[in-house]
């Protein structure tokens, strides 16, 4: 499976299509049946020399991946049994019914690799790199090139559009502008201030603001201790926030409110008027620490990981808007891995500002993070009804009736104030007038979209 791409997938999206497969249905016991694409080869790279794919292949793939020590078997760990109907069929059990399932195949940590390469060294560490993509590895080097060549044995008849495609690892901003600029690459990430300043050299520079719902800032409190085991004082931290102030002031635009987790589609958000109501509120804030009958000033300390000026500037920022209502709060910079440790698994904080603990899908998150007995949650609240929501979408099937789980559980962490994302990441790339056919989704390390783009003469 691989994630939909396009000029027609508004973004974020999570929808997923056939990749190696040509079709999938559920039998009557609920599995899954995927029918590969016929004559499916791998590259004609030794050892694996251009043979047909199987079925096998997939099983091979899926067991290893499985495997308690690999860094990526939470992905597939809904899976009880995989079997070969023929080599062009496979049949995937699964042990509870997951909403994510689909998309887990999808993920662009779900390879599908060759038994022969993984044997010549016991591993995929030093190579071979042998796969059925459009792209054949010519060099890599980190913090460097990736060049890769056009598969000619690939299955889309046609793709890819062009003959070489070179990833440049350019991590100086100044270096990598520059490259753009004298046309050394035709591809630019920029990030808020650098696409301003070049937008106003360039008004008329074609653009894409790609979205990264878990990719930017969160704020978390604990209910679990004073003063935030009131949720009025909670509501209160959340009302003198302005996101939208912090996002056009520290991140320049270049992000948006979101709720934390994996956005399947645009609708997955509150509406923009509903979502406010929880925000920016200071006369409702100091109503509600009243309400609380709380000491004023209220002393708080905002533990903040040091991933970057971004997060800092804003922390400071929610403290100064905190102080604005009543609190006392004090900023406490963390290094990235205290943070890890105290924050996102001890629970040590009153409050904290920073990036969300990381994962590959909705369910990724909101089991682990936010349900309570999930094993990353640490804001130390047992909430029966949002747990119930929780649970509830993780095995919905239908998207509509997910999507509606999915706001509510919005509107219960909202209403209780628990965590929020005020400033998810967004993505700002921008090409050079010869590029053609750029509509990428990026979600879940997805790249296939590279194979559809071209150049004009």
């Amino acid at each position: 499976m691989r994630l939909r791409s396009g000029p027609d997938v508004p973004l974020p999206s999570l929808a997923v299509e056939c990749e190696l497969c040509e079709r999938w249905e559920m039998d009557d016991d609920g599995a899954f049946v995927f029918r590969l694409r016929p004559g499916v080869t791998w590259q004609d790279v030794e050892p694996v020399n251009g043979r047909v794919l199987t079925a096998g292949d997939v099983i091979y793939s899926y067991e290893r991946q499985s495997q308690n020590d690999r860094p990526n078997a939470v992905l597939l760990g809904a899976i009880d049994a995989l079997e070969a109907l023929d080599e062009g069929t496979l049949r995937v059990s699964l042990s509870l019914p997951d909403a994510d399932f689909l998309l887990s195949l999808a993920h662009g940590h779900s390879k599908i690799v060759a038994p022969e390469a993984v044997a010549l060294n016991g591993d995929l560490r030093d190579g071979p790199t042998v796969g059925s993509g459009p792209w054949t590895l010519v060099e890599t080097g980190p913090d460097s090139i990736h060049a890769f060549s056009r598969n000619p044995s690939y299955f889309e008849k046609g793709l890819p559009l062009i003959d070489r495609l070179l990833i440049h690892v350019i991590t100086d901003p100044t270096v990598r502008s520059a490259a753009f600029r004298v046309g050394s690459i035709d591809v630019e990430q920029m990030d808020g201030a650098e696409w301003m300043s070049y937008r106003q050299r360039n008004p008329s520079a074609p653009f894409l603001a790609a979205p990264e719902p878990t990719g930017g800032v969160e704020v978390g409190l604990n209910a679990d201790l004073p003063p935030f085991d009131d949720v009025r004082v909670r509501r209160a931290a959340f009302l003198a926030m302005d996101p939208w102030g912090a996002i056009d002031d520290v991140w320049m635009g270049s992000a948006f409110p979101a709720p934390g987790f994996h956005l399947a589609s645009p609708d997955w958000l509150l509406p923009d008027d509903e979502l406010r109501s929880y925000f920016d509120d200071p006369p409702g804030a100091r109503e509600l620490l009243g309400e609380a009958g709380v000491y004023l000033p209220l002393p708080v300390v905002i533990r903040v990981g040091d991933f970057g000026d971004g997060y800092l500037s804003h922390a400071e920022r929610i403290a100064d808007e905190m102080r604005g209502v009543g609190f006392d709060a004090d900023v406490e910079v963390m290094n990235r891995r205290a943070f890890g440790d105290e924050v996102w698994s001890g629970g040590m904080y009153q409050m904290f500002v920073g990036p969300p603990a990381p994962s590959a899908t909705p369910n990724g998150y909101l089991l682990p993070v936010l349900h309570s007995r999930g094993r990353l949650n640490t804001m130390g609240a047992a909430d029966a009804e949002l747990d119930g929501l929780i649970e509830e979408q993780a095995v919905e099937g239908d998207p509509a009736a997910r999507r509606e789980a999915i706001l509510a559980i919005q509107r219960r962490a909202l209403g209780e104030a628990y965590r929020f994302m005020p400033a998810a990441r967004i993505s700002i790339w921008t090409w050079s007038d010869r590029l053609r056919g750029f509509h990428p989704n990026f979600a879940a390390f997805e790249y296939s979209h590279w194979s559809r783009v071209w150049l004009s003469e």
